[in-house]
């Protein structure tokens, strides 16, 4: 006589609505998650490249400087500086009168400056294509002058449409477009340092300048 055995439960395909939401739940969190670090990521590398733009537009700044007697291109008396334009609202000529140090004009726009497009070439440069201002008080002997930065600087006085004036007491700071409420600068000396409002506050400070000016658009 055979015995038969019993057959084993079989359990029940799927997954229950308890189970369904826990593991939606986790995925919603990991995608979440995959976000933020995909945002912080393009954050630091915009961040980086905008500093490595500055770099090049401040060093280029002074190879012109060193074949033009210590002089930047917007106070020097050479026939092809941009001082004419200093008193004017196009600071593009600024770059376009150190182009051949520069080399390329994709460098003045930041991927962050979403306003702003990039320049196919220097002969059509415009302010539109600007992400950075120039500090018209910089000098040569003065290696911690502020040569130029991100244009979403904001406080002093501000005239004729590209002017900001500033004082080493005066309150300034950044606006949120670009780098969130921070920005980079220049130095004369060739450096570039990432500030924020109080460490642009203290930079301010110490400087020696009754006033400090920016052409900015």
């Amino acid at each position: 006589m055979k015995i038969r055995l019993p057959r084993p439960c079989r359990r029940r395909a799927g997954l229950t609505l308890v189970e369904g939401t826990v593991v939606l739940a986790i995925l919603a969190i990991a995608g979440a998650l995959y976000l933020s670090t995909l945002s912080r990521g393009y954050t630091r590398s915009s961040r980086v490249g905008c500093v490595t733009n500055l770099k090049h537009v401040v060093l280029g700044f002074r190879m012109w400087s060193n074949d033009h007697a210590d002089e930047f291109p917007f106070v020097s008396t050479a026939p092809e500086s941009s001082r004419p334009f200093a008193g004017t609202p196009q600071v593009f000529r600024h770059f376009q009168a150190a182009s051949n140090e520069l080399v390329r004009p994709k460098i003045l726009h930041c991927h962050t400056d979403k306003t702003r497009t990039t320049a196919t070439n220097f002969h059509q440069l415009q302010n539109t294509n600007l992400s950075y201002f120039v500090g018209l008080d910089a000098r040569e002997d003065a290696p911690q002058s502020i040569l130029s930065g991100d244009r979403n600087l904001t406080g002093g006085t501000w005239s004729g449409g590209f002017l900001r004036t500033l004082t080493p007491r005066t309150e300034a700071g950044w606006t949120a477009e670009m780098h969130q409420f921070a920005g980079n600068v220049g130095l004369a000396d060739g450096s570039v340092s990432q500030f924020s409002t109080d460490g642009l506050q203290q930079h301010l400070a110490g400087m020696t300048n009754a006033v400090i000016r920016f052409a900015i658009t």
